[in-house]
């Protein structure tokens, strides 16, 4: 049994377009740092929870609502999840195809020899355990796995949350408060300034919306990176899919430079700037 995301073609429309508002307003954050004038903490967060943060959750949302397994049963291919089971046999499944467009996540449609589709599709982050599941049932999947998306996804390793809340949630504790503790000596003379005008209530919360700005400005400048990296492993997938991995490799290694050595220097260049 492998576990997979079963989607039908109008909620893999919805969770598609959800996933790429929140892919797409990203970037916008650090652009509005350098383009805009010096935007509200207030705002920015509210910006973030509201296109960012919560397209994202939804589409999470309805992924985990929608999780179900493919399974083999005497030469039947057997989808399912908690509302409903479909049971096909491979000889009447005619193609594999996986998705051009890999949103929310990596996926495949079966296609029947009548030329109708399956009514699900199956997302998985790999495809690897849903082409394998595929495979096992005695359907050829030599074709798909060759496909550009295919083969970009089985470079994609495990999706960790501990990671990324080390990333941009602890970490971030130490560029932000660099930046608070300069904000407090320029607003109130002292580190402790606004705790002793207004309490520490106050002094508190504009700590956390340093540490929330950081955090948004972090995860979109990761963005930047981060997309290329993904635009980049996916056209070496369609142009030479032996070296995909090996790119893969050395983009992901450049994402952590630019990431946890770029971040101090760019702090280290604020500060130097006159």
């Amino acid at each position: 049994m492998t576990r997979v995301i079963l989607l039908s073609p109008v909620w893999r429309l919805v969770t598609a377009a959800l996933a790429a508002t929140a892919l797409l307003t990203l970037p916008t954050y650090v652009l509005a740092l350098v383009l805009l004038e010096p935007v509200p903490p207030i705002v920015m967060e509210r910006s973030f929870a509201l296109g960012t943060a919560l397209p994202a959750l939804v589409a999470w949302g309805i992924a985990r609502a929608f999780r179900g397994a493919v399974s083999v049963r005497d030469a039947r291919l057997r989808i399912a999840r908690a509302d409903v089971a479909l049971d096909v046999g491979a000889s009447a499944i005619a193609a594999v195809q996986p998705w051009w467009l890999p949103l929310p996540t990596a996926g495949l449609r079966l296609v029947l020899a009548g030329g109708e589709r399956v009514p699900f599709r199956l997302a998985d982050r790999t495809l690897a355990g849903a082409l394998d599941a595929v495979d096992a049932a005695g359907v050829d999947t030599s074709a798909a796995r060759r496909h550009p998306t295919a083969v970009w996804a089985a470079t994609r390793r495990p999706w960790s949350l501990g990671e990324l809340v080390l990333k941009f949630g602890v970490l971030t504790v130490l560029p932000a408060s660099l930046l608070f503790y300069t904000h407090q000596h320029i607003a109130y003379g002292g580190t402790f300034g606004q705790w002793y005008l207004e309490g520490p209530r106050a002094y508190w919360t504009t700590f956390a919306h340093y540490w929330a700005t950081t955090a948004i400005l972090l995860v979109s400048y990761a963005s930047f990176w981060r997309g290329g990296t993904e635009v980049i492993v996916w056209l070496t997938a369609a142009i030479a899919p032996s070296a995909a991995k090996t790119v893969r490799r050395v983009a992901e290694a450049i994402c952590a430079i630019a990431y946890y050595a770029g971040v101090p220097v760019l702090l280290a260049l604020r500060y130097l700037a006159p």
